[in-house]
């Protein structure tokens, strides 16, 4: 018997756990060491099982052939059920298993809905969860954000990105991030997101896809898409990666000039999402919401439906990076997102689902507080960052005033590992926001430091009353819509 890894697939392990991710199916399962050393094993050419199972037994001497053959078989037909690996008796019946991306599917998967494991295996439940809990006091880098340019072609009205810095922009140059790629891969990385800016306004951003792709890691890009030429989308065609998500706020052409201040970006970006869509190319539509397009998504979803493709929105809004909260004058009102979202449950039927299904974060954290409280907020800090145009490398994509190091300076491990700043970051818990543990709107709440920061002067621990109405207010719809509301 042959088993391979799905091209799909990623593997991240660990002396403590497994970590495995399908792009395609948008599935992951996180395991314990002993599934760990089973992962390792797995390789994107074919071997045989047998050869797999003697190696392992160096590793565990006192189990015998045929016990331990059986054990590692059973971990990988789960796996090769959810499409993670490929088991087969020739190359040939592997290869013929392999799945590509294909709009032509029933069902094409281009976000995740959440992140419980689809398997009777015993293995934890919540994927997130379990993550929150394993980085704390040893984080491990999993993804970086690159501002690939600082340049834009937009000047969207809500962005986060001063103007100023996007008008005197510049370019990380390639070497520079092909270092950081061979850095990140040294350091257990798996994911890169590039971005800017506008990604597309790096003139070797192809070649970095390339050179990221040859690293085995995989792979986003966050665009606007009004750069993308014609052979930009041939030469994206064969590189397997795992999203381009594109800015989208009206099917009023008018409205979405409107928000890019840009004439024509409604044309270009419309006409570059039906050619990816065109090429097999995973897309997916983001729609911020604000005063100027609130009346519009359900258009914008009916577009996105109609190319089997996925469209969110998000109408809370950030402040600017430079702590300037003038652009939040574009932010709907608690009243215009009450008429948003009960627009959004009658019709879209992608977060009805979403939302019927929300419960506690998980059964044990539901009855042990004490777990919940020792908790992260987020992966900030723990298992991602952002590194700019310019070297600085930041938490996470909007929190360019809290600068944790350059690596023109420092290599990015002994950022990631000793500075000050993002040491203070990771001591950061659930605890830390007793007004918020015990909430009622808790399950409905997305605190997030760097929101707090940029629209409070600095202060990460100051909750804008905006997001605590906004939770309030999905609690209420979603037990009026969905019946018995949501027990801590």
């Amino acid at each position: 018997m042959l088993i391979q890894l799905s091209k799909n697939s990623f593997i991240r392990t660990t002396e403590r756990y497994g970590y495995i991710t399908n792009q395609l199916t948008r599935h992951d399962r996180s395991y314990d060491a002993f599934g760990a050393d089973l992962l390792r094993e797995i390789k994107r050419e074919p071997q045989e099982v047998d050869d797999i199972v003697n190696r392992l037994l160096k590793i565990y001497a006192g189990v015998d052939f045929e016990t331990l053959k059986s054990d590692f078989m059973e971990f990988a037909e789960s796996l090769a059920k959810d499409h993670f690996v490929l088991l087969a008796e020739t190359p040939e019946l592997l290869e013929a298993q392999e799945q590509t991306f294909s709009y032509a599917m029933d069902n094409p998967k281009t976000l995740e809905s959440d992140f419980y494991q689809a398997t009777d295996e015993k293995v934890t439940e919540n994927t997130q969860d379990f993550f929150l809990e394993e980085i704390q006091g040893r984080p491990l880098i999993s993804n970086i954000q690159f501002e690939l340019s600082s340049r834009c072609n937009e000047r969207c009205i809500h962005c986060y990105i001063p103007n100023e810095k996007k008008r005197t922009g510049i370019d990380m140059p390639t070497d520079t991030v092909k270092d950081i790629l061979d850095q990140l891969a040294e350091m257990g990385g798996i994911h890169v997101t590039f971005s800017g800016g506008e990604a597309f306004l790096h003139k070797d951003l192809i070649e970095l896809v390339r050179y990221a792709r040859e690293k085995d890691f995989k792979v986003t890009i966050l665009s606007n898409l009004i750069a993308l030429k014609d052979e930009d989308v041939e030469a994206l065609r064969h590189f397997n990666i795992s999203l381009i998500q594109v800015s989208l706020y009206s099917m009023d052409p008018e409205k979405h000039d409107f928000i890019t201040t840009v004439q024509g970006s409604f044309d270009k970006t419309k006409a570059a999402i039906e050619k990816l869509v065109a090429a097999d190319i995973p897309v997916q539509i983001s729609c911020p919401i604000m005063k100027a397009n609130r009346h519009g998504y359900r258009e914008v979803l009916e577009y996105a439906k109609s190319l089997k493709i996925k469209a969110q929105t998000d109408y809370i809004m950030m402040a600017q990076a430079d702590l300037d909260t003038r652009n939040l004058a574009n932010r709907i009102s608690i009243e215009e997102t009450e008429e948003l979202l009960r627009d959004i449950m009658e019709y879209d039927k992608d977060y009805e689902e979403m939302q019927a299904k929300v419960r506690p974060v998980t059964d044990e954290i539901k009855f042990d507080l004490e777990r919940y409280k020792k908790q992260p907020l987020c992966g900030v800090g723990y298992d991602n960052c952002c590194i700019t145009a310019n070297g600085d490398v930041y938490p996470c994509a909007g929190w360019q005033d809290m600068v944790l190091g350059n690596i023109y300076e420092q290599p990015l491990r002994e950022i990631w590992e000793n500075s000050e700043k993002i040491k203070e970051l990771r001591k950061i818990t659930q605890a830390d926001f007793p007004q918020c543990i015990e909430c009622e709107a808790r399950q409905f709440c997305a605190r997030c430091l760097v929101r707090n920061y940029n629209e409070n002067g600095g202060d990460m621990m100051k909750i804008n009353k905006h997001f605590c109405e906004v939770a309030f207010l999905q609690k209420r719809l979603h037990k009026e819509y969905y019946g018995k509301p949501i027990e801590l």
